[in-house]
């Protein structure tokens, strides 16, 4: 193992046993959850016909019922540990239909043991006809529709105004919003003022987009809203009175409606 990999391996220990240790009664449970992550994503690796390695995307701890609040009171800090997994996966050469995520649910069996892991795969992305790209020349007509003193904080640290109606979001520099980070796309989403609420696109990118830890193709944005893009996290922020909840499609709700209008 290479000096990257054991420092990996040592900050991802670090977090596991400082914030998440008191959940697991036993020094061999403590050790259980920490190495079957890894073991898992390297057991469920598959090969692609082009000859890539494809890793899982999908892990899910299964604990018992009694468990489920304990262990949700913990999602950053699996959050931050599904970032670093992704992050070794990449490392070692392995694709990723969607940034990686570690979920909780309940046992539906009586439990046998504190917990135990499942990894799968996401479905992969597709373009829907409406998620193309929009040029800031047809946009000239929408300018009325922008939100008021809306901006996004990105990665937690700086404020990026909202103040065109269409805003391109990726990696290449000639995005509005250039997020510089090999997991992003070069042209990942998109953003368009509409009566005066803004909707976010995915615009065919490679890992796709999260909205509150869900996988969507499209959402309409409501101030709160936290949405990953590759490893980096944007927060949404509006000046509104609206009362209405994120409107947000997940991707096989989405692709079901768009094969029902076509029928």
């Amino acid at each position: 193992m290479n000096k990257n990999f054991e420092n990996f391996e040592a900050k991802l220990r670090e977090i596991f046993e400082e914030k998440i240790i008191q959940l697991i009664p036993g020094n061999r449970n403590r050790r259980k959850l920490f190495d079957d992550l890894d073991d898992l994503m390297q057991d469920k690796l598959q090969t692609n016909p082009d000859g890539k390695i494809q890793a899982p995307d999908k892990f899910i701890i299964h604990v018992p019922p009694e468990d489920l609040s304990d262990w949700k009171a913990h999602q950053d800090v699996l959050d931050e540990m599904a970032g670093y997994l992704y992050q070794k996966g990449y490392s070692l050469g392995f694709n990723f239909i969607r940034p990686l995520t570690i979920q909780i649910q309940t046992q539906n069996s009586p439990p046998k043991q504190a917990f135990f892991i499942t990894a799968d795969f996401s479905k992969k992305p597709q373009v829907l006809p409406d998620t193309s790209i929009m040029t800031h020349d047809e946009s000239e007509n929408r300018q009325q529709n922008i939100p008021d003193r809306a901006y996004l904080i990105v990665a937690g640290k700086e404020s990026f105004p909202l103040d065109q109606s269409v805003i391109n979001i990726g990696r290449h520099s000639e995005n509005d919003l250039v997020i510089n980070e090999p997991h992003v796309s070069r042209h990942h989403a998109q953003l368009r003022a509409i009566n005066q609420r803004y909707v976010l696109f995915d615009v065919g990118s490679t890992g796709g987009l999260m909205i509150n830890g869900k996988p969507i193709p499209k959402a309409t944005l409501q101030t709160g809203d936290v949405i990953r893009i590759g490893l980096v996290n944007l927060i949404y922020v509006q000046d509104s009175t609206s009362e209405h909840s994120t409107t947000a499609l997940p991707v096989e709700e989405d692709l079901r409606g768009l094969e029902n209008n076509n029928q």
